[in-house]
């Protein structure tokens, strides 16, 4: 795998959250958006340098990332960007529709308050959607599409349900961003989230299984033309 040269923005920390999960957020963010390419390496010194901190919030920030499949550490080498994993994005969809369709089951149990309280966001989330189909704005939308599946696990009541999800779809992630546009026109990925809360909305929790299991299954053969436009960027033996 070829080395790219660290290319990163300044980062201006906040005094409300340890520095170690802000260099996480932070550099998860410029590899899931694809503005670090697979190859590219870090090194604990560079990095606590570039954030004037010490090693030791960075090591924690890296050993994360390496844990999600992001990184690739080397001890006495550095850290290197992965390249998308497909046999770990077949995990991340089995992963990803077994929570977010059980959540949906979940609502069964929700009272009324509750249940019409989450639809109202999801109303306000579709709203703003639509709003992206005027602006095209990629790094907008896709916030918004995971804010809205976020939605989608808080029908469990469990909070740990979107920080599991959050923590293993990396590589599907760097796929959206590849993807965004061609492959995936946002006006379709709205209109399937429009059918997915139209059925939620009367209740009908089984056919939105249904809907979420083909909305998030579709990756899997999306991906095979951005793999094709992008052979770089993902490991040559998985399929």
């Amino acid at each position: 795998m070829a080395k790219e040269k660290i290319v990163l923005p300044k980062l201006r920390f906040s005094s409300k959250r340890s520095i170690s999960g802000q260099i996480y957020d932070f550099l998860r963010k410029q590899i899931t958006e694809t503005k670090l390419k697979p190859g590219t390496a870090f090194s604990e010194n560079e990095l606590s340098a570039h954030f004037n901190v010490s090693r030791q919030p960075v090591r924690e920030a890296l050993m994360r990332l390496n844990h999600e499949g992001l990184l690739i550490v080397m001890p006495q080498r550095g850290s290197i960007v992965s390249k998308i994993s497909v046999s770990g994005l077949k995990q991340i969809c089995f992963i990803r529709t077994s929570l977010e369709c059980g959540s949906v089951l979940k609502a069964k149990d929700l009272d009324d308050k509750t249940f019409n309280k989450i639809l109202s966001q999801f109303a306000k989330n579709l709203e703003k959607q639509r709003e992206c189909l005027n602006e095209e704005n990629t790094a907008i939308f896709l916030n918004l599409d995971d804010d809205f599946h976020e939605l989608i696990c808080s029908l469990s009541l469990c909070p740990m349900t979107w920080e599991v999800l959050r923590s293993v779809k990396g590589h599907m992630d760097r796929i959206r961003y590849l993807s965004m546009g061609n492959e995936s026109p946002i006006a379709q990925l709205i209109s399937e989230h429009e059918e997915i809360f139209e059925a939620l909305k009367s209740k009908n929790f089984d056919h939105v299984v249904e809907l979420l299991k083909h909305h998030l299954y579709e990756i899997m053969q999306t991906h095979i033309s951005i793999r094709a436009k992008n052979s770089e960027w993902f490991e040559e033996e998985d399929e």
